[in-house]
């Protein structure tokens, strides 16, 4: 009576634990239980999971049981079958099932058909089956019925284990990204003094011992305060790219557009000699203000700084939608290249290309801005032509 195991038993539990299947019902699996009792016309049928010790029932439709010993479950003997069908028309003429338990009960278990199914490796993790209290003889329609739902039910598992593979990749990435993030917080805060330092050091250097500098020295000493600001520019965008994601738990805010627009002004310390061009409506916006002005801070600092006009020229627009707002920022700058417009929102790409004071980018102002909008549901676009300018525009629902 009792079960043999499979031959590969240890790397089969191994698989089925992979899979992840729980024994929770699905809608999904109960379907292909009742599909496959109309099929074949027999009223009990189960998708059945062999485990260690018991095979329990993912789905069940015609029994009250959830799970059996697995010594005394007919799936067990089918898993090692190498018919397409394990198939016991009548278990009470059969020597291996007259004595059984469930052959003898008083709602007995006659007949049973099982189709193995078979992980993508081979090995089996349970079975589609049907039972009856009666004997019964499969016709060939019923016979490929119960191998085509079987197939369905096999699909099933399978998407199961993407599914569960895939939240297992996530769960991963999500832990490095948590992780690379506590990094990236930490250098960046750690730099930032010896940042300072090398840059104070470096005037204090030049003022007292100027006289003793020759020009080449003050110019190594210039090359390095450059360097410095430049690194701090960078820890700083750094800082602000993993520490946008603290703006979205803000809640939403009302406030009008002038008010943020003049903020940002002052913050970005634009001279007066700047064209800085506002809506020409002051509207009023009910928006996550935190997350709308960093990317506003960081689309119109850039409009300032790739400008190679006599003239720069920033111009801005919020118009509202029924359910949505449009935001945009124009300028008169550099422009963006046709084929670099897909490329710019990317982590560390640059243009390649110095900006008014003939430093370059780092590539992350523009990732932070996407991150942001994309964070509130929202999407940006931008046009551009070389020589001409860029315009940035960003919808963002209410």
């Amino acid at each position: 009576m009792n079960a043999i195991a499979h031959l590969n038993e240890n790397q089969r539990l191994k698989v089925l634990k992979d899979y992840g299947i729980s024994k929770d019902r699905e809608k999904v699996f109960d379907e292909l239980t009742e599909l496959v009792c109309r099929l074949t016309s027999i009223p009990r049928s189960l998708i059945s999971i062999v485990d260690k010790e018991e095979v329990w029932f993912k789905s069940q439709r015609g029994l009250e049981l959830n799970a059996s010993k697995r010594e005394l479950s007919f799936c067990s003997h089918a898993i090692n079958s190498d018919e397409d069908i394990y198939l016991i028309e009548d278990a009470r003429k059969l020597e291996q099932f007259k004595d059984h338990p469930f052959v003898n009960a008083p709602d007995p278990l006659i007949f049973y058909a099982g189709v193995k199914l078979e992980s993508e490796e081979g090995l089996p993790l349970g079975t589609l089956c049907v039972l009856d209290n009666k004997p019964h003889k499969l016709t060939e329609e019923e016979r490929a019925s119960l191998l085509m739902v079987a197939d369905l039910a096999k699909r099933q598992l399978e998407l199961h284990k993407k599914n569960t593979d895939l939240l297992k990749q996530t769960a991963i990435l999500e832990e490095n990204n948590e992780m690379l993030k506590s990094f990236a917080h930490t250098v960046s805060h750690d730099m930032k003094m010896p940042l300072a330092n090398m840059v104070l050091t470096t005037d204090i250097v030049a003022k007292k011992y100027g006289n003793n500098i020759d020009e080449a020295g003050r110019n190594y000493l210039n090359y390095i305060k450059d360097a410095a600001f430049g690194l701090s520019d960078y820890v700083t965008q750094i800082l602000a790219h993993y520490e946008s994601e603290s703006f979205l738990v803000e809640e939403k805010e009302t406030f009008d557009a002038y008010t943020l627009l003049e903020h940002i002004h002052e913050i970005l310390a634009i001279p007066d000699d700047i064209d800085y061009i506002l809506p020409e409506d002051n509207i009023e916006l009910k928006i996550n203000k935190s997350a709308l002005e960093q990317i506003l801070i960081n689309l119109i600092g850039n409009a300032l700084k790739y400008n190679d006009k006599k003239t720069i020229e920033v111009k801005t627009d919020i118009i509202e939608k029924d359910d949505y707002y449009i935001i945009k920022v124009a300028d008169n700058g550099i422009g963006i290249a046709e084929d670099k417009k897909d490329e710019i929102f990317k982590m560390f790409q640059t243009l390649n290309q110095p900006d008014r004071n003939g430093k370059r980018g780092n590539g992350i102002g523009l990732s932070t801005v996407q991150k942001l909008v994309n964070k509130l549901n929202g999407m940006i676009t931008v046009n551009s032509e070389l020589g001409l300018g860029t315009e940035f525009i960003i919808t963002v629902s209410k």
